[in-house]
C-alpha cells in the first residue's frame, strides 16, 4: 500500500510540474509533452517518465514513431529524492540505458526531482554545461533544440557555448521560473508595499551572489561563514541555528565587506526575517525563510548572469497599479538590451583604449547592466577578456546619476549582481548639478518626460520640458564624436513649436537613426508614443545641418501584446522565428542562433522601392506597409517644421478629397438620419 501511495503522489507532482513549469513558465505546448505512455518498443518495457517532442503526440493516429523521431528531451522524474542519493543514482542508471541508440536514441538525458534537474551527455555520462555553468533546470524548446544540434555534431561535448542574447535569455528564463516559485511563498507573507517586496527579494538574492563573486575573484575567506554554510544547518534540521547564522551573515557583510554600500537593502531582509510581532512570534516563520532560501539556492549561478536581475524581480511582482505607484517609466529589458547593443555595436574588442558610458537618469540601472553584459561578452568572443579589460569594466567604464537615493542604491546593487561596475553610480541631479562637459563617449538613457521646472539650456526655444532639458544637457556632456541613444516622446519629433530646436539638433549632431516604438511600449505607465534617437555630437565649429540621410524604422511588434496588459505573445512561424517580435534573437528549427529582426536590418533595410513590407500582427491580420528606410535631409525642411517623425516620412497619409456633389450627399444623409432620430 505504501508503495502505491508514493506512486500516486509522484504522478500528481509530475502533473503539476508539467502544467505549472513546462507549459506555463517555459511555454512548451502541452500536447508535445508525454508522461503516461509506455513506449516499450523503444525502452524495453520500461516507461520513460517524461518526453518532450517537436510534434504533438496523438494516440488516436498512433504517431509513436514520428513523435520519438522528433524527440527533444527525455527525463527520469523522481520527486522524493535528493541529488546523488540512491534513488537519484537509480534514475540516472535507467535514463542512461533508455537513451541508447537502440532505444530512445537521444544525445542527452535529464534526471529531475522536480525541484532541480541535471542534464547528462548520453555518450559520456557526464553532466552537461551551458556557457561553463551546469544545466540545473529545465529549458525551453529553443534551448533543447540547440543542445541537440550541438551534441549531434559532437557526441562527446560536455560544455555548450551560446551567444550573448541566448545566454541571457536562458539565465533569465530560469530566474523567472524561480521567481514564480517565490511568488507562491510570498502569498502568505506580509509585505508593506511593492518596494519592500522587491528590495527583500533582490537583497536575498544578493546574499548568494556575494559568495559567487568572491569565489570568482579568488577573495573568499575560508575562515568566514558564507551562504553555502547555511545549507548544512538546513540538512541538520537546525532551524534556530540557520536563522542565527543567516542574520549573522548579513551583519558580517554589512560591517566587513563592500556590502556596507547596500546596507539599506540588506536591512530590509534582516528586518523581515528577524522581527517579531506583539506575541513575540517571528513575522516570517523560520520555515518560510528556509523555503525562500532553498528557492534562491536552486537558481543556479547568478553572478555574471548577464541580465537585469532587479528588472526581472520588478516585472514579476509589481501589478499594473503598483508599477504606477512605484513612480517610474520602467524600461523593459528587451528595449534596454536591443538599443544598448546597437549603440555599442563597434565596441567588439578591448585594445586598452578606455571609454565611458553614462546614464544620466539611471533609475535602477537597466541600461548600464545591459551595457556591462554586452561589452563583457564582446570581449570574450574576441579573446580580449583579460585582467585589464575586466578591471576597466569594473572600475572605469560605467557612470550613472539619479536624483533618488533609493534608485542609486538599487542601481549600484544591480550592477554588482550583473558583474560589478557600480563605482561611479551616484546621487546627482543631472539638470541642476554642475557636471564636467564633454566627459562621456556614450550616453544611453530614458529620461523623464513632461513639464519640469528647469529651463532647457538652448537658445533655440524657451521650454521647461524635461525631455528637451535632458537632450540639451546630454549634448553638453558628450565628447565630440560621442554617441547617444535617448528614448523620448513624439512631441520632440513633430511639435511645430520645437521646429527651431530640431534645427539646432541637426546642426550640433549627426542623427544616425530614429526608431519608432509601439504605442504601448511603456504601458501601464503611459501610452504616449516614444522613439529611440541615435546621434553623434559634431565639433562645435561645424554648424551646418547634417547632410547624411537618417535611417528610420517603425517597430510594430515587440514581443508583447499591444495593450495595457503587455503579456508576452511569443508566437513563432514554422521556422521558429518570432511572429510578433522584431527585437529578440531566436533559434531556428536547426538549432542555429539567429539575430533579431531589428539588429539584422540595422542601418541597411529600406523598403522604399517596394509596396511595403509584409508582416502579420498579433490578431493574425496580414499587413503590407512601409517599415523603414533612409530619409534625405531635403525632405526634412522648413515646410514641415523639420519633422523627424518616422511615421510622417514612412507612412505619410494623403488627404482624402471629395467633390462638392459628394459633400452635398453627405450633408443630406446626416439631415435624414437626424430627422429619423427626432
Amino acid at each position: 500500500m505504501a508503495k502505491k501511495k508514493k506512486t500516486k503522489k509522484e504522478a500528481l507532482t509530475v502533473s503539476r510540474f508539467i502544467n505549472e513549469i513546462l507549459v506555463e513558465q517555459l511555454r512548451i505546448p502541452f500536447k508535445n509533452i508525454v508522461n503516461d505512455t509506455t513506449f516499450s518498443e523503444y525502452t524495453g518495457n520500461k516507461r520513460p517518465d517524461l518526453l518532450i517532442s517537436e510534434i504533438a503526440y496523438n494516440p488516436e493516429e498512433q504517431n509513436d514513431d514520428e513523435y520519438i523521431k522528433h524527440l527533444l528531451a527525455y527525463a527520469e522524474a523522481k520527486d522524493d529524492c535528493n541529488f546523488d542519493d540512491r534513488d537519484w543514482k537509480d534514475a540516472y542508471k535507467q535514463a542512461k540505458e533508455k537513451s541508447k541508440p537502440d532505444k530512445l536514441n537521444v544525445p542527452f538525458f535529464i534526471v529531475t526531482n522536480l525541484k532541480q534537474s541535471r542534464f547528462y551527455n548520453s555518450t559520456t555520462g557526464k553532466e552537461l554545461q551551458l556557457n561553463n555553468n551546469p544545466i540545473r533546470d529545465f529549458q525551453n524548446t529553443d534551448v533543447l533544440r540547440l543542445i541537440n544540434k550541438r551534441l549531434l555534431k559532437n557526441k562527446r561535448l560536455d560544455n555548450i557555448s551560446t551567444n550573448a542574447d541566448t545566454q541571457s535569455a536562458i539565465s533569465e528564463a530560469i530566474f523567472n521560473k524561480k521567481l514564480w516559485e517565490l511568488a507562491n511563498i510570498y502569498r502568505g507573507l506580509d509585505f508593506k508595499n511593492i518596494s519592500e517586496k522587491i528590495d527583500f527579494t533582490i537583497g536575498f538574492v544578493a546574499l548568494k551572489v556575494f559568495e559567487e563573486k568572491e569565489e570568482q575573484d579568488n577573495t573568499k575567506d575560508k575562515t568566514k561563514d558564507y551562504w553555502t554554510d547555511l545549507i548544512q544547518d538546513i540538512n541538520d534540521k537546525k532551524k534556530d541555528r540557520f536563522l542565527n547564522n543567516l542574520t549573522g551573515y548579513i551583519s558580517r557583510l554589512e560591517s566587513e565587506t563592500e556590502f556596507k554600500e547596500f546596507k539599506e537593502l540588506m536591512d530590509v531582509v534582516n528586518l523581515k526575517i528577524s522581527s517579531k510581532d506583539s506575541n513575540n512570534k517571528l513575522i516570517f516563520n523560520v520555515d518560510d525563510t528556509i523555503e525562500i532560501f532553498e528557492v534562491v539556492e536552486s537558481m543556479g549561478r547568478l553572478h555574471n548572469s548577464g541580465f537585469d536581475l532587479f528588472g526581472a524581480v520588478y516585472e514579476m511582482f509589481a501589478s499594473n497599479k503598483e508599477k504606477s505607484d512605484f513612480g517610474e517609466f520602467f524600461t523593459r529589458r528587451h528595449y534596454t538590451h536591443a538599443f544598448t547593443k546597437l549603440l555599442l555595436i563597434n565596441e567588439k574588442s578591448f585594445n586598452n583604449e578606455e571609454f565611458t558610458i553614462l546614464d544620466p537618469a539611471c533609475g535602477t540601472g537597466g541600461f548600464l547592466t545591459e551595457a556591462f553584459k554586452i561589452l563583457k561578452n564582446n570581449y570574450y568572443e574576441t579573446n580580449t577578456l583579460n585582467e585589464d579589460s575586466i578591471e576597466f569594466l569594473k572600475e572605469n567604464c560605467f557612470y550613472g546619476y539619479d536624483v533618488k537615493e533609493e534608485n542609486v542604491s538599487r542601481s549600484r546593487l544591480n550592477m554588482f549582481l550583473v558583474g560589478d561596475g557600480h563605482t561611479h553610480i551616484s546621487k546627482k541631479d543631472t539638470l541642476r548639478n554642475k557636471l564636467k562637459q564633454e566627459s562621456f563617449d556614450y550616453i544611453v538613457t530614458n529620461p523623464p518626460y513632461g513639464n519640469g521646472n528647469i529651463e532647457a539650456e538652448t537658445s533655440a526655444i524657451s521650454t521647461k520640458r524635461y525631455e528637451i532639458a535632458f537632450i540639451s544637457k546630454i549634448l553638453k556632456l558628450l565628447k565630440v564624436n560621442g554617441k547617444a541613444c535617448i528614448i523620448i516622446p513624439d512631441g520632440f519629433f513633430e511639435n511645430p513649436s520645437f521646429g527651431k530646436y530640431r534645427v539646432e539638433i541637426l546642426e550640433k549632431c549627426n542623427i544616425q537613426a530614429i526608431i519608432s516604438l509601439p504605442k504601448f511600449a511603456f504601458a501601464p505607465y503611459t501610452k504616449e508614443k516614444t522613439y529611440a534617437i541615435f546621434l553623434s555630437k559634431k565639433n562645435e565649429n561645424n554648424t551646418i545641418i547634417q547632410r547624411e540621410k537618417i535611417w528610420m524604422y517603425i517597430i510594430d511588434n515587440d514581443g508583447y501584446a499591444n495593450s495595457d496588459k503587455r503579456f508576452p505573445t511569443k508566437l513563432k512561424d514554422e521556422n521558429h522565428k518570432w511572429l510578433h517580435d522584431e527585437i529578440a534573437s531566436w533559434i531556428d528549427e536547426n538549432g542555429d542562433e539567429q539575430l533579431g529582426i531589428l539588429e539584422e536590418r540595422w542601418l541597411k533595410f529600406d523598403d522604399s522601392k517596394t509596396n511595403g513590407t509584409e508582416w502579420i500582427d498579433e490578431k493574425g491580420i496580414t499587413n503590407t506597409i512601409r517599415k523603414g528606410g533612409f530619409i534625405a535631409i531635403k525632405n526634412i525642411n522648413k515646410k514641415n517644421y523639420f519633422n523627424l517623425l518616422p511615421e510622417y516620412h514612412l507612412r505619410k497619409k494623403e488627404p482624402l478629397f471629395i467633390t462638392l456633389k459628394d459633400l452635398d450627399k453627405e450633408i443630406d444623409d446626416i439631415k435624414n438620419s437626424l430627422t429619423t432620430i427626432f
